[in-house]
């Protein structure tokens, strides 16, 4: 989720928000029979859903589905008519007499319907007449109701069939293995019978159609299948070429083979997702799609990875109810990192935790926090969250730094088989761990899952001949009944002049501790927590020379990146020189960005030429962070000409070019705007490069790029520049009136774009540009739309909105006195730098 660039930390919900628990069962469902007719030019299905079910209840009289906007036309049990009533999004079927517990029932529901939320039919329009014809479903979390009606709700698991009839051109693509294809050519029609013999819950059944061609890979005896539209196939196999070496590593590294007759992946249009994992055949949004220049730095394989790890985590062990879905989406978040470290290393691997941490780090500070575990939510969607996804991954990684690999992976492995084909709980997590280890974790569970917040830890070090090295680490977070003082070991080490450690174990479980540790003579640097396993925040103030042999000599890249971007504030010439040498020799590419970033935040002119020097440096993610940190330059001809030239020249990444134009806009030179107006006809892999310039001219603070801007926001444009765009004109209100007054008129029509991912934009470039009059349509977008996510949105910039009606002035006056400051900041470093450099020709 995006957060609002204004908002700052909220509770999670109102307090009038109740407990959601989980919803009881009075049938258990066995089997799922889909028979259905797609008529992709009405945008209808029609069709039967046949359930067979056991009764759990003793005595039920009724039975009731899960239904929305279906309209239901005959139900028949065991082939009987059977009397129905619909409403308030139920479909309740009376029942020849009560029923005894274990007595099993065959319920077939006619019904049709035009979708509006579960299956989405895909196709050419005014704005987009080139757009292909698909149909598609998702269900997570609760829309499976929209297309057929069921039990709807994780907590109960089925066999499935889906027997679906589309236009004999396209295939139709389902979970399982394909039973049977047939066509009828006096209708122009083909039916696909797909078969799912494993139980799973609704929200996993699934249905894809379109012109797509299959590819056929293979994994052991698994087959592997992808799905795209003709002409992408080589862009497939970029996108998901390693999915075969996921599916063996997985099973090596879980214990348990892939469960399902075969593995696909769709690549859909308007897919509302990145992804999703319905068992057996993930549908992935066909922007994972990517060509060989954007495949030089990007990659499917985070994507890919998540997806294909939800078969074991989410889908063969499912969460009980939504609370508990941390048990799908934190495991999966973790074995993408798995997959990095397997694929690509530990560097790589820590480098992508170190962006769990930081996305999680951003919700809890400036949205809010709550614990992983929590069943206080108004729509399941709000709690798929960073604390959800990458929280949850981060304290998978702590346990298994806590037990060690052969009893981590050993226990997941014991969970995996123990619950397999069922749902789960985090209780059963946490036994399965401590059955297979013999530990207790209540106080993990505790504080990691059940409670909230994190440790946020002040370091210090000393030495001295008798004590050694003396460690104070002090917990800072205001410990409640809701967060708590922590418990967790952490490694210290101990680094001489010459790289060479010391590391000592110790364990944290009080508000302070000082340890003393065994040193002849004092260390180079002292480094607490050196690999980032432990989720906090870290203040630990170090010299220069600590931080530059840090840099020069940490094993873990992700130490020396560290070490770089606390050079950035001190601002030497030495930590100049140091990040300079860091960014034109480290081995591992994120270093070097970091210490491009550093650079950066001192700008200097030492730093700067440091930055031009490195602007060819090899790797194009190093090259970006190059190009970013040359925005930091403003009022800096010179970085302003290397972009120029760069930009002009062009560059093998398409990103860094993006990035370019991005920093163009910062620097806020003279030339800026006819550069970036001339890149609006520049393609590139999903308009990054057009996007990037959009957002440029919302930087310059420039009133001719309004109507520049404004065009780009219209439906038919690409979507990844109408966002840009949208979110630029926004920034524009910065102007004040009377470009305020006139943004604001144009934006607020948006609230009703046609495109999903528009809407889902708009209430946080309502909130940007801060007038309360925009509340109104804001309440009216969070009434009407059925989307979840964009509800919250829509709620939390009325929130923002309504702190203070003049808070959109007061944040622009902030930003204005921010920027008054920095010229103030950047004159006075220029007329420092001039007087130096008189000083050195006097001497």
């Amino acid at each position: 989720m995006q957060a609002s660039a204004f908002a700052g930390r909220r509770p999670f919900q109102p307090d009038h928000v109740e407990p959601r628990w989980p919803r009881d069962r009075v049938a258990d469902v066995r089997h799922i029979r889909i028979e259905v007719a797609l008529d992709f030019d009405r945008r209808s299905i029609a069709g039967t859903a046949t359930h067979r079910l056991t009764v759990i209840s003793d005595g039920l009289a009724w039975l009731e589905f899960d239904q929305a906007e279906l309209a239901i036309t005959a139900v028949r049990i065991d082939g009987k008519p059977a009397a129905f009533e619909t409403g308030a999004g139920k479909l309740a079927i009376t029942l020849a007499g009560p029923m005894r517990t274990g007595a099993e029932l065959e319920i077939a529901i006619d019904y049709s319907a035009h979708p509006r939320r579960g299956l989405y039919f895909v196709g050419p329009d005014s704005g987009y007449p080139d757009k292909p014809v698909e149909a598609w479903t998702q269900g997570e979390d609760e829309d499976s109701r929209y297309w057929f009606p069921c039990y709807d709700y994780p907590n109960d698991k089925a066999t499935s069939e889906v027997i679906a009839t589309v236009p004999d051109r396209f295939i139709a693509v389902s979970n399982g293995a394909l039973i049977e294809k047939s066509t009828d050519k006096a209708r122009g029609t083909s039916t696909w019978h797909w078969r799912q013999d494993v139980p799973h819950s609704a929200y996993l059944i699934t249905l894809a159609a379109g012109d797509f061609v299959e590819m056929r890979d293979h994994a052991g005896a698994t087959p592997v299948l992808y799905y795209v539209h003709p002409g992408r196939e080589d862009d497939a196999r970029r996108a998901f070429g390693n999915t075969p070496r996921m599916i063996e590593f997985f099973e090596r590294i879980i214990g348990v083979p892939y469960p399902y007759a075969k593995y696909s992946q769709i690549a859909v249009a308007d897919f509302i997702f990145g992804g999703m994992e319905n068992t057996s055949a993930t549908t992935q949004t066909a922007d994972t799609l990517h060509d060989a220049r954007a495949h030089l730095d990007s990659t499917s394989d985070p994507l890919v990875a998540h997806e294909l790890a939800h078969q074991w985590w989410g889908d063969l062990l499912t969460c009980r109810d939504w609370a508990h879905a941390w048990l799908n989406e934190g495991f999966a978040t973790y074995f993408e990192a798995l997959w990095a470290e397997e694929n690509l290393g530990a560097d790589e691997f820590a480098w992508n935790l170190r962006q769990d941490r930081e996305s999680y780090f951003g919700e809890e500070a400036h949205r809010y926090r709550r614990p992983i575990v929590f069943n206080r939510y108004r729509e399941p969607i709000e709690l798929f969250d960073r604390h959800l996804y990458e929280k949850g991954g981060l304290v998978l990684h702590m346990l298994r730094r806590l037990l060690g690999d052969t009893n981590f992976f050993g226990a997941l492995k014991l969970y995996c088989e123990r619950h397999r084909g069922r749902n789960v709980i985090t209780q059963d997590l946490q036994t399965a761990f401590e059955d297979a280890t013999g530990r207790n974790l209540d106080w993990f569970f505790d504080q990691w899952v059940y409670k909230e917040g994190h440790p946020e830890l002040e370091v210090s070090s000393s030495f001295d001949d008798k004590r050694g090295v003396t460690v104070s680490v002090k917990q800072t977070q205001a410990a409640s009944a809701t967060i708590p003082v922590f418990r967790f070991p952490m490694t210290i080490a101990l680094m001489d002049a010459d790289g060479v450690e010391t590391r000592h174990q110790v364990e944290i479980d009080k508000r302070e501790h000082t340890f003393n540790l065994p040193a002849t003579k004092a260390p180079r640097a002292v480094r607490v927590d050196p690999a980032q396993d432990v989720l906090a925040s870290i203040r630990h103030k170090r010299g220069r020379e600590a931080l530059e042999t840090i840099l020069a000599h940490a094993p873990e890249a992700i130490g020396r990146a560290g070490a770089a971007a606390a050079l950035g504030k001190d601002g030497s010439a030495a930590a100049v020189a140091a990040l300079r040498r860091a960014l034109m020799n480290d081995p591992f590419w994120g270093v070097r960005a970091d210490a491009a970033s550093a650079l950066g935040s001192i700008r200097t002119e030492a730093a700067m030429a440091a930055l031009l020097e490195a602007i060819t440096v090899e790797h194009p993610k190093a090259r970006r962070a190059v190009v970013r940190a040359l925005g930091e330059f403003r009022g800096k001809p010179a970085a302003a000409t290397a972009l120029i030239d760069l930009i002009a020249k062009g560059d093998e990444s398409y990103f860094v070019e993006a990035e370019a134009a991005h920093s163009l806009g910062r620097t806020r030179d003279a030339r800026a705007f006819d550069q970036l107006v001339s890149l609006l006809e520049r393609p590139s892999h999903l308009d990054v490069i057009r996007a990037n310039a959009i957002g440029a001219l919302g930087e310059l603070r420039d009133v001719r790029a309004i109507d520049i801007v404004r065009p780009w926001c219209a439906y038919g444009r690409s979507p990844r520049a109408r966002h840009a765009a949208v979110s630029a004109i926004a920034k524009m209100a910065e102007l004040g009136e009377p470009h305020k007054g006139a943004i604001l008129d144009f934006i607020l029509p948006m609230v009703d774009d046609p495109d999903f991912t528009m809407r889902l934009r708009i209430p946080s470039a309502l909130e940007q540009i801060g007038d309360a009059r925009a509340i109104g349509a804001l309440r009216r977008l969070e009434e009407r739309e059925l989307d979840g996510r964009i509800r919250r949105r829509a709620r939390d910039a009325i929130s923002g909105l309504s702190d203070g009606r003049g808070r959109g002035d007061d944040v622009v006056r902030m930003r204005e006195e921010l920027e008054r400051l920095r010229d103030e900041n950047r004159k006075f470093e220029d007329r420092i730098a001039k007087l130096e450099t008189a000083s050195r020709a006097d001497k």
